[in-house]
């Protein structure tokens, strides 16, 4: 389930029920797509100008194919991306959103939940959305920068 920020009023973007509820959906089944290896999650950030800066060195991706491919990767990692916490944003077709996700994953042998933050930016298509940046990081209790 996702829960929303209790308390939190956006001064004049923060999305409608109706278009929550959708970008919602997009982002976990993405997320789940992110779950499953072999699965067609790739498809989702198939614009020509996508990009991905995600929370390892390297882990930088521009354009369709290069980004396509770090997506494919990442679903083989055997990690459960979880949404926990979604707040999002619309002008026009544009769509931000700030992205709270539990990572389950073993380390050491024993279950481990990785706390993850992502900002998406997505482009509405009529009733669909593609992905079109994701910025993700790992909180880290003391932070280094």
């Amino acid at each position: 389930m996702i829960d929303s920020l209790a308390g939190y009023q956006s001064p004049s973007l923060i999305t409608d029920a109706a278009t929550r509820e959708s970008l919602n959906a997009f982002i976990a089944k993405v997320l789940d797509g992110f779950s499953t290896p072999g699965s067609d999650v790739a498809k989702h950030f198939a614009d020509p100008d996508v990009a991905i800066a995600g929370s390892g060195l390297d882990e930088y991706f521009m354009g369709t194919e290069a980004v396509q491919n770090g997506v494919t990767w990442v679903s083989t990692l055997n990690i459960r991306w979880e949404p926990k916490l979604v707040v999002s944003w619309m002008r026009a077709d544009i769509a931000w959103a700030q992205i709270r996700i539990d990572g389950h994953t073993i380390e050491n042998g024993e279950p481990t939940v990785v706390q993850y933050v992502a900002t998406g930016v997505f482009q509405r298509k009529g009733d669909s959305w593609t992905w079109l940046y994701w910025g993700g990081g790992e909180p880290q209790k003391v932070a280094r920068l």
